[in-house]
């Protein structure tokens, strides 16, 4: 019976994976979910590079660094994504799992935090609270919206 729900697929040469449901539209909405484009893998690369620079990074209070970036709109992305990172790190609903540079997969966490760069780019304010509340601890998400919006002003204007 558990053959009829999943079969393999041919990824490339001799890699197989098992997908159930393959004609679901669930699965084909995922599948198309991991799939990035250029633009969002160039993205990608520089969020994974900026997460691990921030784990190297010293721990700092979340409230009181995004008071002083506040003060400075002119910040640079450096100092953004560290505090940015960091605060993910701390106030998450659950551990986040950010990929090395260079990994050919994508987590879950990795599409999270690229539909939250999608929607502070576009504008889209209310997705991206919805994203932040979806992901962080409610006393934090009001710095979080702050710091993802100001993160992705300065991802573009690097």
């Amino acid at each position: 019976m558990s053959a009829s729900l999943a079969r393999l697929v041919p990824l490339s040469g001799d890699d197989r994976r098992v997908v159930a449901f393959p004609h679901c539209p669930t699965a084909e909405r995922i599948n198309a979910a991991r799939s990035l484009t250029d633009g969002q893998r160039l993205d990608l690369e520089r969020l994974r590079w900026l997460a691990l620079r921030a784990q190297l990074a010293p721990r700092a209070d979340l409230e009181r660094a995004c008071y002083v970036l506040a003060g400075q709109p002119t910040a640079s992305l450096d100092r953004l994504a560290t505090v940015f990172f960091r605060g993910l790190a701390e106030r998450a609903s659950s551990e986040m799992v950010i990929y090395r540079p260079g990994a050919a997969s994508v987590s879950d966490d990795e599409c999270w935090l690229l539909r939250l760069v999608a929607a502070c780019r576009d504008g889209r304010d209310a997705a991206a609270g919805a994203l932040v509340a979806w992901r962080v601890a409610p006393s934090a998400r009001r710095w979080m919206r702050f710091l993802s919006a100001a993160m992705v002003r300065a991802l573009d204007a690097a």
